[in-house]
C-alpha cells in the first residue's frame, strides 16, 4: 500500500462561519483586502465587505468576475490588487471568482502573465498573497483544490495552474450563503460535485482516504441535491450539499477526475457552456464506459447511492447505476448538449482536444477519440 494524501488549505465549516473573515485577515497582518467576486453574488458579497470593514480594514472591490475567467480578466485585476498595495485576497463566489482570486493571488508575488504558471505541477516558485475563499456554491470544491483553471481565448483553451503554492489559505464554507442560489445553478453546480466525488472514485489513483471522503460525498449530494435544487431554503440540504461539495474536492484533489472533466474542458472552452452541466451531460454515459474497467467501484457508488442493488448481476447493477445517475441529471433539469449552444460541428474538435487533457491520464479506462465521440453524440 502506497499514496500521497494533502490538504493545503484550513478549512472552517458551519452557519454563519463567514462572519470570520474579518478576523482572519487580520490574522495575515492585512491592512488593505482586496475582495474578487461577479455581479451574480454582490448582494452576499456586501455582507462580507461590511464584516471586513468593521474589523478596521480597507477593502477594494473587483467585481468584473464571468463564467470560465479568462487570462486577461485575472491580469487586469491583478494590477488593480497590485496598485491598491493588497495584503491580502478574499473571493465569494463560485468556482469562477475562486479560480480568477488564485491567480490574482499568485501575481501578487510572482510574474505576469499568468499563463507562465499553465502545465505541471508547481510552477508557481513564490507563495502568493493569502487567499481566502469564501463559497457561495456547492460545486467546484474550489476552496481548498490547488487548482485554478482559466480560460485562454487567444488558443481557445482552459489551462489548469497547479501546485502546493496554489489553494487558498483558508477555506470559510458557510451554508447560509449557498440559500440564494437559484434551481439551475444549485443542480448544475451540484452535479459537478457529484462528478468530482464519482471520477475521483473510480480514477487510476484512488487511494483509501481519497476513497472515504468521495463515497460520503456521493451519499450526501445524491440524496440532497432534489430537494436542495426544489426548495433552496432547506438548510439542512443546503448544508449536505455543500458538505458533499467540499468532500469531493478533497478527494478529487489528491485522486484527480478522469475523462469526464477531459471532455468537459474543451466542451466549455469551445462553445461556452458552463463547467457543471458540460460534466452532468457526460456523466453517465462516461461512466457506463468506464464500468467495463471498474464494474465493482461502479457498483459502489450505487451502494452509495442508496440503491438497492441486492440479487442483482453485476451488469444488471451496472445498468441500474449508470440510470439511476442519469434519472438524477435528468430531475434536475439539466439541458442536453444541443440546447446549451454545443454543435455537432464541434465534436472532432472537441474529443481530440479531450484525449490529450491531463484527466484522461487518470481516467479508468483508456481515452479515445472513438470514445470522446461516442459520449458526445449520446449527450447531445
Amino acid at each position: 500500500m502506497k499514496f500521497m494524501f494533502n490538504i493545503p488549505t484550513c478549512i472552517e465549516f458551519g452557519e454563519g462561519i463567514s462572519k470570520k473573515v474579518g478576523e482572519i485577515a487580520l490574522g495575515f497582518g492585512a491592512k488593505t483586502v482586496f475582495c474578487v467576486y461577479g455581479k451574480g453574488v454582490a448582494k452576499l458579497a456586501i455582507g462580507v465587505i461590511e464584516t471586513l470593514k468593521k474589523s478596521g480594514l480597507e477593502v477594494i472591490e473587483f467585481d468584473g468576475v464571468l463564467p470560465n475567467p479568462t487570462d486577461s480578466l485575472i491580469e487586469s485585476a491583478a494590477q488593480l490588487a497590485i496598485n491598491a498595495k493588497t495584503d491580502v485576497v478574499v473571493a465569494i463566489g463560485g468556482g469562477s471568482s475562486i479560480d480568477a482570486a488564485k491567480g490574482i493571488a499568485i501575481l501578487l508575488t510572482n510574474p505576469s502573465p499568468i499563463t507562465l504558471y499553465a502545465g505541471p505541477p508547481n510552477l508557481v516558485k513564490i507563495p502568493g498573497k493569502p487567499l481566502i475563499a469564501i463559497p457561495t456554491t456547492s460545486g467546484t470544491g474550489s476552496e481548498i483544490t490547488p487548482f485554478s483553471v482559466i480560460t485562454v481565448p487567444a488558443t481557445s483553451k482552459k489551462v489548469a495552474i497547479s501546485g502546493q503554492f496554489v489553494a487558498p489559505a483558508v477555506a470559510l464554507c458557510d451554508p447560509l450563503l449557498t440559500v440564494g442560489m437559484p434551481p439551475s445553478i444549485t443542480a448544475s453546480t451540484g452535479m459537478d460535485a457529484l462528478t468530482h466525488a464519482i471520477e475521483s472514485y473510480t480514477a487510476n489513483n484512488a487511494s483509501i482516504p481519497t476513497d472515504d471522503f468521495a463515497l460520503r460525498s456521493i451519499s450526501l449530494i445524491s440524496q440532497n441535491i432534489v430537494e436542495a435544487t426544489n426548495n433552496g431554503v432547506n438548510i439542512e440540504a443546503r448544508g449536505n450539499m455543500q458538505l458533499g461539495s467540499l468532500l469531493a474536492g478533497i478527494a478529487f484533489t489528491n485522486a484527480f477526475v478522469g475523462m469526464v472533466h477531459s471532455l468537459a474542458h474543451p466542451i466549455s472552452a469551445h462553445c461556452h457552456v458552463a463547467h457543471g452541466i458540460a460534466n452532468a451531460t457526460c456523466l453517465s454515459y462516461v461512466m457506463e464506459y468506464n464500468a467495463v474497467a471498474v464494474p465493482d467501484r461502479t457498483i459502489e457508488i450505487g451502494i452509495a447511492m442508496g440503491l438497492d442493488l441486492k440479487e442483482m448481476t453485476k451488469e444488471e447493477a451496472i445498468k441500474k447505476v449508470v440510470s439511476a445517475i442519469q434519472n438524477l441529471v435528468d430531475t434536475v433539469k439539466i439541458p442536453k448538449l444541443s440546447a446549451v449552444g454545443v454543435t455537432e460541428d464541434k465534436f472532432n474538435m472537441i474529443a481530440e482536444d479531450a484525449v490529450m487533457e491531463i484527466p484522461s491520464q487518470f481516467n479508468a479506462r483508456t481515452v479515445t477519440k472513438e470514445a470522446c465521440l461516442d459520449v458526445l453524440r449520446r449527450a447531445f
